[in-house]
C-alpha cells in the first residue's frame, strides 16, 4: 500500500529535525563543525528537507491544476 503525501512529509520533517539535532550534538561534543560525522548528518538532514520541499511544491502544483480544471469545467456550463 502506498503512503500518502502527508505521511511522507511528516516522515521527512521528523527525520530532518532528528539529523540536525544529532549533527548539532556531535558538533558540540567534537568542538568543531568540520567533523566527518557532523557534515554527514547535516547532508542527510539537507536531503530530507529537500524532499519535504519537493512534496510541498508538488502539492501546490496539484492544487493549482485541480483548481484550473474546475474553472474549465465551470466555464463550459
Amino acid at each position: 500500500m502506498r503512503q500518502g503525501s502527508n505521511f511522507m512529509a511528516f516522515f521527512y520533517a521528523i527525520f530532518g529535525i532528528l539529523f540536525m539535532y544529532l549533527a548539532y550534538s556531535n558538533s558540540i561534543e567534537a568542538g568543531t563543525v568540520f567533523n566527518f560525522w557532523t557534515i554527514l548528518l547535516t547532508l542527510f538532514a539537507a536531503v530530507d528537507f529537500y524532499r519535504l520541499y519537493l512534496i510541498f511544491r508538488f502539492r501546490m502544483a496539484a492544487k493549482k491544476m485541480i483548481k484550473k480544471e474546475q474553472e474549465k469545467k465551470n466555464d463550459k456550463k
